[in-house]
């Protein structure tokens, strides 16, 4: 996960990670969801 995560105290929180396999070419990103900061927003 990304440190420091993101706390707003008696609101919520907000922490990110990806699970990623290593492969000769790089990597490859086995967590699938939206990435964008419009799906990632609690109002």
């Amino acid at each position: 996960s990304i440190e420091p995560g993101i706390y707003e105290l008696g609101y919520a929180g907000f922490r990110h990670s990806d699970t990623a396999i290593i492969t000769e070419d790089g990597y490859e990103l086995v967590t699938y969801y939206p990435r964008d900061i419009e799906s990632l927003t609690i109002l």
